[in-house]
């Protein structure tokens, strides 16, 4: 799903700001799927444009007016569709896995101090989703609920990975190409 397409599905739930967009994607998927304002924003530009949102400006006293974006009838069912289309293969792009492919051309040393900081990046991470999870857990439904437990999976299986392989490590002699 692009940017566009979950962005009318999270206008299923209520209308929302652009930073009501963002903070919904920092707070809730961000763990799966992120976007910057540098998309949120064209991304509902097109969406009213196609005639898939519509925007509304609400007064407010002594801060600046707020943009409310809603979801039409017809995004309504271009969200519909979207949810009936093939599932695309994930796009991973991770700056853990790629120093994890270049590890080799570290000294053992180095290396050691990578693992560690591969398990505690990764253990930081549950913490932290673990955490969001806890303070969000009343207001999600069963499916979002899944998500946030299929994350916490992930992370425990990373970790568990991680481990296993450092363990495997040890002792053994490094090869510098």
């Amino acid at each position: 799903m692009d940017v566009k397409s979950i962005i009318l599905g999270l206008l299923h739930y209520r209308e929302m700001s652009g930073y009501d967009i963002k903070q919904f994607f920092t707070t809730s998927i961000g763990f799966f799927y992120d976007a910057s304002y540098g998309a949120i924003y064209p991304a509902l530009k097109k969406l009213e444009q196609e005639g898939l949102v519509t925007k509304e400006e609400v007064m407010q006293t002594g801060k600046p007016n707020k943009i409310m974006y809603y979801l039409t009838a017809e995004g309504k069912e271009h969200f519909r569709a979207e949810m009936k289309s093939d599932i695309e293969n994930p796009v991973l792009r991770s700056d853990m896995l790629t120093r994890l492919f270049f590890a080799n051309l570290q000294s053992h040393e180095e290396q050691k101090d990578f693992f560690h900081q591969l398990i505690s990046y990764q253990e930081q991470r549950k913490m932290n989703l673990q955490d969001n999870y806890e303070k969000s857990t009343e207001d999600l439904n069963d499916y979002q609920k899944m998500c946030w437990e299929y994350s916490l999976h992930q992370l425990d299986s990373a970790i568990e990975f991680f481990k296993k392989k450092q363990s495997n490590e040890k002792g053994k002699k490094v090869v510098h190409t």
